[in-house]
């Protein structure tokens, strides 16, 4: 009896296995190449330079995670001839940022077509909150707007 439950719970767990990696495999990317801008910030609205550097650097990071697209590009870096006429082009602009208590941003998010630069994809984000610790604040801010393009683009 004891080896019966034994194998029993081996199988169980080989096919929970096989289950949850056959529904990984089959999605495919949206778009092939995406060309992430540099972030901006709306007219009055102040954010130090190092966080929207750092912030455009987690931004791209975690985009390349997401299976979205399927090579992210930094900004004016070279898309191949073959993959040029399918490319994207996001950017994002902070319109709203508080670092006072609970502070927080709120971004404007563009996805267009880089050959005629026709709007895919536009969307506001929520009010997103920052970390209270000043060290992280960059890469929440590109996270959350990774998690927000996540959300609106699935």
């Amino acid at each position: 009896m004891r080896r019966f439950f034994s194998w029993f719970i081996l199988a169980s767990l080989l096919f929970t296995a096989l289950v949850l990696t056959a529904g990984k495999g089959n999605d495919q990317p949206k778009y092939k190449v995406v060309e992430v801008k540099h972030l901006t910030v709306a007219e009055g609205v102040s954010v130090k330079d190092k966080y929207l550097n750092d912030s455009y650097d987690y931004l791209r990071e975690d985009l390349a995670k997401t299976g979205i697209f399927e090579t992210v590009v930094e900004d004016g870096g070279t898309i191949p001839d073959v993959d040029a006429a399918s490319a994207v082009v996001l950017e994002c602009k902070i319109i709203k940022f508080s670092n006072g208590m609970g502070p927080y941003f709120v971004a404007e998010v563009t996805l267009s077509s880089r050959v005629d630069h026709k709007v895919i994809k536009q969307f506001t984000t929520h009010e997103l909150t920052l970390n209270v610790s000043g060290s992280s604040r960059a890469k929440d801010i590109g996270r959350g707007i990774v998690w927000e393009i996540k959300r609106n683009m699935k």
